[in-house]
Parts: structure tokens; sequence; C-alpha cells
């Protein structure tokens, strides 16, 4: 019998490199077929003002990013904390020579077929320090 765990993180991996794949293919026809394979149908990408749905809202997403960041590839960063169903990671943006252009981290959530539920990208910044008013026994 397989061992679960190995057999997951290697379907795991194959289905985080299409969605590796899928954000650096222009073309829409081959980026659609490797969403179907690394994405539900209904999966999402959460963004900080907007959320992109399904096969068409993603597909949309990533030809926004080839038009707002022309030659650059999204690609992984680091290795994968588990924890059941989700993952996270490191990403990064590379440019045309391969330099990093920006770091972020992501949970990716995982449906029960395996594929790609739910990504939260996380580009920004550390969050800000902890509000002033909070009790001092429960902030650092």
């Amino acid at each position: 019998m397989p061992d679960p765990v190995s057999t997951d993180a290697t379907r795991r991996d194959a289905v985080l490199q299409d969605y590796y794949r899928a954000f650096a293919e222009h073309d829409a026809a081959a980026r659609r077929t490797l969403l179907e394979r690394c994405m539900t149908e209904d999966a999402e990408i959460w963004g900080p003002q907007r959320v992109f749905r399904g096969y068409d809202g993603i597909g949309e997403k990533i030809e926004g990013f080839h038009q707002s960041r022309p030659g650059q590839r999204l690609v992984l960063a680091s290795g994968m904390h588990e924890f059941l169903d989700t993952v996270r990671l490191r990403g990064a943006l590379v440019d045309a020579a391969g330099q990093t252009v920006a770091l972020g981290e992501a949970l990716f959530e995982f449906a029960a077929d395996g594929r790609i539920a739910r990504v939260f990208p996380m580009w920004e910044s550390l969050p800000p320090e902890a509000p002033a008013h909070w009790p001092r026994e429960l902030v650092c």
C-alpha cells in the first residue's frame, strides 16, 4: 500500500507546478488546460481588492499579470509547510534575466480531489504594529 503522505506530497508538487506553469503561459487555451488540471472549477485567488473566481476569472488575473509585468514570471522561492489541506510557501516574481523583483508568501487550500481550491497570496510588507489599545499582556 502506498504511503499516503508521500503520495499526497507528490500530487501536490505536480498540482503546484501546473499552477506556476499556468502563470507563465501566454496562450489562453493552454493556460486554461493547465488551470483545469491544477484548480477546481470554482477555485479562487484572493487579492487585496478583488477575488478572482473560476477558470475565466483566474485566467483574467493571469492575463492582467502578463500585461502589467511583461517579461516577469511567478516562481517558487521556498520549501513548503503543509497543514492538512493547506500549504504555505514563498513565491517570487523574477524578470527575464531571472532576477528577483518581488517576494511574497501564499497559502494554498486544496480540495478533496487534490487540486487547488483557494489561494491567498500576500505580496505586501508585514502587517503594521499591534494596536496600541490592546492589553500589554496580549502583544509584544
